[in-house]
């Protein structure tokens, strides 16, 4: 899934930057700035979405045990996945040129804008994971089958960062121009793992 255009949600973008409508909301030239960055950071992003299902073997809380023996830990992640029978892993990336664009905004001093832009192309990024939940949750259905209504990428809460590695090898994160480094973070920056659950009556 390349070149992808997925619907989001602006208020989640002024939320990553500390406005609220009631509270903290933006003045007018201020808004009409805001939103040209953001509409600079959707055309600059190159978003491309990919997922694969796979069955578990088992769940023995705090471990979700996939079926070719991957071992994922974490307390919420196996109550999330009680339930099910198979689980969806996911990946987005938002490509490099993105990046490329923020590092050059605060080399020039102009940080507002790459702070703008930065927020942006995160929560982008992460509407593409909620296109591709939308998309197997509708060939599901015609199945009788249904996905979790949550996905948990690794650093969220105790589904610990480390096992951003497991996930990456999963998807083959080098075949989306994805790297992983020492300290488990994705290169591009703007790039996200998840796993979410596939539960009701499977096919005979």
């Amino acid at each position: 899934m390349k070149n992808l255009k997925p619907e989001y949600n602006k208020s989640l973008i002024y939320a990553r930057l500390g406005f609220d409508k009631k509270r903290t909301g933006l003045s007018g030239p201020m808004r009409d700035e805001a939103e040209k960055l953001i509409k600079k950071a959707e055309n600059t992003l190159n978003l491309t979405g990919a997922y694969r299902i796979m069955n578990l073997d088992r769940i023995d809380p705090p471990k979700v045990i996939l079926e070719d023996g991957t071992v994922l830990s974490g307390v919420r992640l196996a109550e999330l996945m009680k339930d099910c029978d198979q689980a969806i892993i996911m990946l987005a990336t938002g490509g490099s040129k993105i990046m490329e664009l923020i590092n050059r905004l605060q080399e020039e001093g102009r940080m507002s804008e790459a702070v703008i832009i930065d927020a942006a192309a995160s929560e982008i990024t992460d509407s593409v994971l909620d296109m591709v939940m939308l998309h197997v949750n509708q060939m599901l259905r015609s199945k009788g089958r249904v996905l979790t209504k949550m996905r948990f990428s690794p650093g969220y809460g105790d589904f610990d960062l480390e096992q951003q590695r497991e996930l990456y090898r999963l998807m083959n994160g080098e075949a989306f121009g994805i790297t992983l480094n020492e300290a488990c973070l994705l290169i591009p920056e703007k790039s996200v793992l998840a796993i979410a659950g596939i539960s009701g009556n499977r096919p005979k």
